[in-house]
């Protein structure tokens, strides 16, 4: 089918939605984001957590300084609508860009245009590409210790901007060299924050859930809907610095995302994370994850915003 993407208000087909190469988000790295799964079930199409993805998006352009001309409530009706015209799509994006041609780093002319695509990444995207997609359900992880991709006092984790992404991509497409599904960033003191495109969760010999506090890591809806579940499930959660020991020692270890939700990792650089297969009290979450997605649980009707 022909996918059509929201642009300032107007539908374009998806192979006319272009900027121009010396775009000052294309050449500066400022381009704010948000990636939505979309779920269908019994006929019904939703948007897992539609509200607390548009408040991320909004502060992330609040905190980058970048000018957003849309209200929420306008961004909210505009990606109901384009997955409407998209149907079969699994997941939403929206983009938030200066598209002018700039020649500073602070643009002269800073006005921002919006664009809202809803597809289906395996068939719109990686069937028509030429090279391979790599992909994994249990996860080889490398631990980068030496380029600490974490840094406040650069550009804050939780804003998801374009820019903050490009360190990560060079240590993780080093890493997938070498064998690695995937990396684990930490931060200036070498304590454990995050992945590339993932928070990172542990369980210890508690059996404790541990993750890394909020303000090392971006503000992810998915790793604040697992904190959710854990509660509700009665496992112990800590939320702190965690010391490289920590991981090496995990009985289990998971990553959650928006485009995966909940991995687990069976081996960290080469070396099993526990008996190197799916741990107890991850299958306990992912199966609660599960069940919530599929709108047969609690949770379902706050989480799962109709179209």
């Amino acid at each position: 089918m022909q996918r059509k993407i929201w642009i300032n208000g107007d539908y374009v087909n998806w192979e006319d939605a272009q900027v121009h190469i010396l775009s000052h988000s294309h050449q500066r790295g400022s381009l704010i984001f948000g990636f939505i799964p979309i779920f269908e079930n019994d006929g019904a199409v939703s948007l897992f957590r539609l509200n607390d993805h548009v408040d991320r998006l909004f502060n992330s352009c609040i905190s980058a300084g970048i000018p957003i001309s849309y209200s929420p409530m306008d961004i909210k009706l505009a990606i109901k609508d384009t997955v409407r015209k998209n149907p079969g799509s699994k997941f939403a994006k929206i983009s938030v860009y200066i598209s002018s041609v700039e020649v500073d780093v602070v643009p002269q002319d800073p006005f921002s245009s919006i664009a809202i695509a809803a597809y289906d990444p395996e068939a719109d995207i990686i069937s028509k590409n030429t090279q391979p997609f790599h992909s994994s359900k249990e996860l080889s992880v490398w631990l980068e210790k030496e380029k600490h991709q974490r840094r406040s006092d650069i550009i804050p984790p939780q804003i998801k901007i374009a820019g903050n992404y490009t360190s990560s991509m060079m240590a993780k497409w080093k890493a997938r060299k070498n064998g690695y599904d995937e990396i684990i960033l930490t931060d200036q003191d070498g304590f454990i924050t995050e992945a590339p495109t993932s928070n990172v969760f542990l369980i210890d010999k508690y059996d404790t859930l541990l993750t890394a506090p909020e303000e090392d890591v971006l503000y992810g809806i998915t790793r604040k809907s697992i904190l959710e579940i854990a509660d509700d499930e009665g496992i112990k959660t800590k939320i702190e610095k965690i010391p490289l020991l920590e991981l090496e020692n995990a009985k289990e270890i998971f990553v959650s995302s928006s485009s995966h939700l909940l991995t687990p990792v069976i081996k960290i650089d080469n070396k099993k994370v526990g008996n190197g297969k799916i741990g107890d009290l991850t299958n306990k979450l992912k199966n609660r994850f599960s069940k919530i997605i599929q709108s047969n649980d609690k949770f379902s009707q706050d989480w799962l915003e109709n179209i």
